[in-house]
């Protein structure tokens, strides 16, 4: 799943907030930016994917770029 970074802001100070938010805006940039240079999607449909919730299977995510193996189940007999 891809999503933006999300906060609960429960009896928090207004101060305490801004500070917070301000904190999840650089999140957001930071992940948003580090998908972008793997130059798998452009910056527009990074942003609108975290806008929401995005659920997707492994092999779409490594498609998308967030995920770079697909781990696979060893089926191997041992003795």
């Amino acid at each position: 799943m891809i999503h933006q970074p999300a906060s609960s802001f429960f009896e928090a100070p207004a101060e305490e907030f801004l500070l917070e938010a301000g904190e999840l805006l650089k999140l957001r940039e930071t992940i948003t930016s580090i998908y972008v240079q793997r130059k798998v999607n452009p910056l527009w449909v990074v942003s609108e994917d975290m806008q929401r919730d995005v659920f997707m299977s492994a092999t779409e995510a490594q498609a998308h770029g967030i995920v770079d193996l697909i781990a696979v189940e060893n089926t191997w007999d041992f003795p």
